[in-house]
C-alpha cells in the first residue's frame, strides 16, 4: 500500500507493475498470428474492449454522523488518519452492440484506516469529543460506473455521442472516538450506497488507427428520496494500441460526490472528491 509520502513517480511504478502481468498473459495466451497482427481495427467498428490494470486514487474525504438529538460535525477524514493516497486494482469495459450505441462500464475499490488526535472539537452521532480525544476510522468503498452512449456523430476520425447513467458508491465506515473517559466513546458504523444518475457527453478523436485521445464529461443533481446528492465526472484518456488487439492506455478521472443520506444505517452526510489516475492494458476485438 502506497503513502502520501510515496513519491510521485513510485506510485506510477506500482501501477505499471499491475499492468505489466496482464500484457505478458494476453501476449502468452492468443493466437499470435491473429492477436499479434499489425493490422488495425477500424476506429469505431469494434465490438468488445477490456481494460485491466491499475489506479492512483488522490482522495479527499468528509463524513458526518447524525445522532437522535445532535447533527455531527463534518470531520476531515484525511485529517483523521485516512491516507490521502492509494492504489487499487481497476478494470473497465465497452460493448459497442450497434454501430452508434455503445454501453461502458468501470469498477474499483479503496480499502483505509487510520487514526489521530483531535486538535478540535467534534460531534460524531449523540458525543461532543473535545480537544485531545482520539479517532480511529475505517473506509471500505466500492465504485461503479455505467453508462449507455448513442453517437450523434460518427466518422473514421470523431466521434461525439451523448451519455445516460450512473454513478454507483457503496460507502462504509468505521468510526472509534474516545477520551481518557470510558463512558466518553462512540464506536458506530454507517453503509450505504449511493446510485447517482448521471447526463454528460463524450468525444473520442481517431488520431490515426493505433491512437486515440478521448474525454468525457457527466453529472445531475438529484433527489432519490432517502440519498439526496449530486455527482459530478470528468476524464481525459489516450490510448495506443501496439498491435491489432493490444494496446495501453493512461486516464486521469475527477470525481466530486456530495449526498446527503437518510436511512437505519446512515444518518448523514458523505462527501468525496477523487482525482485518479489509471495505467491499463486494453483488449479489443
Amino acid at each position: 500500500m502506497l503513502s502520501s509520502r510515496t513519491p510521485r513517480s513510485l506510485r506510477f511504478r506500482s501501477v505499471a507493475a499491475l499492468t505489466a502481468p496482464v500484457l505478458g498473459a494476453w501476449c502468452a495466451c492468443a493466437s499470435a498470428q491473429d492477436f499479434m497482427s499489425q493490422e488495425m481495427i477500424k476506429p469505431g467498428n469494434e465490438t468488445f474492449t477490456l481494460n485491466l490494470g491499475g489506479i492512483v486514487n488522490q482522495f479527499n474525504t468528509k463524513l458526518k454522523l447524525n445522532g437522535d438529538t445532535r447533527e455531527g460535525s463534518d470531520v476531515d477524514l484525511e485529517s483523521a488518519g485516512l491516507k490521502s493516497s492509494l492504489s487499487s486494482f481497476e478494470v473497465s469495459g465497452t460493448w459497442r452492440f450497434l454501430p452508434r450505441h455503445r454501453i461502458d462500464v468501470q469498477y474499483f475499490s479503496a480499502q483505509r484506516s487510520g487514526g489521530r488526535t483531535l486538535d478540535s472539537e467534534i460531534t460524531i452521532r449523540d458525543q461532543v469529543f473535545p480537544i485531545g480525544a482520539t479517532i480511529s476510522t475505517e473506509a471500505k468503498d466500492h465504485f461503479l460506473l455505467a453508462d449507455y452512449r448513442y453517437s450523434f456523430i460518427k466518422n473514421d476520425d470523431l466521434e461525439v455521442a451523448g451519455l445516460l447513467g450512473f454513478y454507483g458508491g457503496q460507502f462504509k465506515f468505521h468510526v472509534r472516538a474516545e477520551t481518557n473517559r470510558s463512558e466518553d466513546t462512540v464506536d458506530t458504523t454507517a453503509s450505504s450506497t449511493v446510485p447517482l444518475p448521471l447526463i454528460g457527453a463524450t468525444v473520442d478523436w481517431y488520431v490515426n488507427p493505433r491512437w486515440k485521445i478521448a474525454g468525457s464529461l457527466a453529472g445531475i443533481k438529484a433527489d432519490l428520496g432517502h440519498v439526496d446528492g449530486k455527482a459530478v465526472v470528468a476524464t481525459a484518456s489516450t490510448e495506443y494500441m501496439l498491435v491489432r488487439n493490444l494496446g495501453v492506455g493512461l486516464r486521469y478521472m475527477y470525481s466530486d460526490v456530495d449526498a446527503t443520506i437518510d436511512r437505519e444505517r446512515f444518518d448523514g452526510k458523505v462527501t468525496w472528491r477523487m482525482n485518479s489516475w489509471s495505467l491499463y492494458a486494453k483488449m479489443m476485438f
